[in-house]
């Protein structure tokens, strides 16, 4: 497997042979020759959905065009709408974000496309291991990884894990039990959330749950004698609940 350094390597050698003031950038074109590759091996059509949540300077910068949202769809829906064939190949990489965004784009993924297959060599956190669970197949390099499917949800100008914001609660409600005192500690934390947070979190981790169990038995599970039973489970898993 080629490890990052064959792949800078590339990179700047690529960027060797450009013309200069050609205005394309060695690792551009190597990332494009990539995909290039994929879609050569597959016989498919393959999008891309990738943010750099990795990027430290990108994370602080700008925290809030990171996760996917709403506007994400539109994308979606663009450059979707003309592709003819019926199966198709979506690559992600992306820490996660809306539930409810990410019902819409697998609204427009769905209605367009027979057979759908992601492909994951980094991260798809949270709302992308829903994204991802919503195909027909999955395709991981060894190295990848999938997430609980924990929606995250805006708490001023940043995104938290919803379950986090529930165990944080619940926290705090059962150290305050055992000693009142601790409460000007939990105070200025308690703060940050509005009075409806803790029943918003809990109602998106529902909608995350069941949007899960209802795409796995549609499609992932399909013809499946116990594919219910088995998606049910597999959701229950993914949301940390063991009943």
């Amino acid at each position: 497997m080629t490890n990052w350094q064959d792949i800078q390597k590339e990179i700047q050698e690529s960027q060797q042979n450009l013309p200069k003031n050609s205005g394309i950038s060695g690792y551009d074109l190597v990332r494009r020759n990539k995909y290039k590759l994929i879609k050569k091996l597959t016989g498919r059509p393959l999008l891309v959905y990738a943010t750099a949540f990795h990027n430290n300077i990108k994370a602080r910068v700008a925290p809030h065009l990171l996760p996917i949202d709403l506007s994400d769809k539109d994308g979606f829906y663009e450059i979707t709408r003309d592709i003819p064939n019926k199966e198709i190949d979506i690559f992600v990489h992306s820490p996660g974000g809306s539930a409810e965004a990410t019902e819409s784009i697998v609204k427009i993924i769905r209605n367009n496309f027979e057979n759908v297959r992601f492909i994951i060599t980094g991260a798809a956190k949270s709302a992308a291991t829903m994204l991802v669970l919503s195909g027909d197949s999955i395709l991981m390099d060894k190295a990848a990884e999938l997430g609980p499917i924990d929606p995250q949800v805006r708490v001023r100008n940043r995104y938290s894990p919803a379950g986090a914001i529930i165990e944080q609660f619940d926290k705090a409600a059962e150290e305050l039990k055992k000693d009142p005192s601790q409460l000007p500690v939990w105070l200025p934390i308690l703060q940050e959330f509005a009075p409806s947070l803790l029943v918003e979190c809990e109602n998106f981790i529902s909608l995350a749950k069941n949007l899960v169990t209802t795409w796995l038995t549609e499609y992932m599970l399909q013809g499946d004698k116990m594919a219910k039973k088995k998606a049910k489970i597999i959701a229950d898993y993914l949301t940390n609940e063991k009943n």
